[in-house]
């Protein structure tokens, strides 16, 4: 049979984007997240298989009728002991063996570099950095996770514009813009309603407050501005190491993708401030969940 279906799942902290592409055609579908470290293990089934029973349903195909499935898990080759069972999971799922999995800074790179040589950086919920060099070697740089790293993503925003307005609350430094907006956002009257109402957060909820960062910069907030300068220096700092440690000729192309980065231009142009000379920073190719199409397509080559 002349199988023409290829299947791109885009696993993210908060969802998980489909893409079934039949003839050209493509057909999309989004879940929950299945990361294993905020979903069960039967969820995480369950999520899958939905999704491959509606997709399949509209392209009118079968499973079998997939030549090549790529899913990009959180966290996959963080967790061994999770890794057995996502494999298992899948090709019981699928009905097949004719996918890979990877972590979702795989599809992120493929997408924003169309699988070419170069770094991209993720700056969603979390953070990582992914760059595969002229020869072919590959190299993840950041992605320690919330509590240890991810520097510079939604989560680290939302940490920071926090503990900022802890300090101009008690009196270390001075209150501007964001003090009246961060309690305006929490809705919160007494300043201590912030240290339960975080603590009972979730990664996401907390990564949710940097959702006011935006405004906060277009007013020139004094901190804002200072955090924003952060943030492009870690984020430069994981595109620069990788571009040091991996073997590359030449100029050495960088994109990104993620949440963050919807902050735009401001952004983007303090990243290059701090990017090595060799290194450009260019728009993404495409987004990640066309990245892990793009990957199962290629797999799906490498694999005949």
């Amino acid at each position: 049979m002349n199988r023409k279906a290829f299947l791109g799942v885009d696993g993210g902290g908060t969802k998980t984007a489909f893409i079934l592409e039949k003839d050209g055609k493509e057909f999309f579908h989004k879940e929950g997240t299945i990361h294993l470290s905020q979903v069960s293990r039967e969820e995480f089934k369950k999520r899958i298989g939905n999704a491959l029973v509606i997709l399949t349903e509209e392209a009118g195909i079968n499973k079998e009728d997939i030549a090549y499935t790529f899913v990009s898990v959180p966290g996959y080759g963080q967790y061994p002991d999770d890794e057995a069972f996502i494999d298992e999971s899948l090709r019981e799922i699928l009905g097949s063996d004719n996918f890979k999995v990877g972590n979702d800074c795989l599809n992120a790179w493929a997408g924003s570099l169309n699988a070419k040589p170069g770094i991209n950086l993720i700056l969603g919920t979390g953070s990582i950095g992914f760059g595969l060099d002229d020869k072919g070697e590959s190299m993840r740089c950041g992605g320690w996770g919330p509590l240890i790293g991810d520097e510079s993503s939604g989560h680290y925003i939302g940490k920071k514009l926090v503990n900022y307005f802890t300090k101009q609350s008690d009196g270390r430094l001075p209150r501007t813009l964001l003090y009246d907006e961060i309690k305006k956002e929490l809705n919160i009257d007494d300043d201590f309603e912030i240290i339960p109402l975080t603590d009972a957060m979730t990664r996401d909820e907390l990564a949710g407050i940097g959702k006011t960062f935006s405004k906060l910069i277009e007013n020139k907030d004094e901190c804002a501005l200072e955090l924003l300068d952060k943030i492009a220096y870690e984020a430069a700092l994981t595109i620069n190491t990788l571009g040091k440690k991996l073997s590359f000729e030449g100029e050495i192309l960088a994109s990104y993708s993620g949440g963050v980065f919807n902050l735009g231009n401001v952004l983007t142009y303090a990243i290059e401030k701090y990017l090595d000379e060799n290194i450009k920073l260019v728009e993404p190719y495409a987004d990640p969940t066309e990245g892990a199409l793009i990957l199962a397509k290629k797999f799906w080559k490498e694999s005949i």
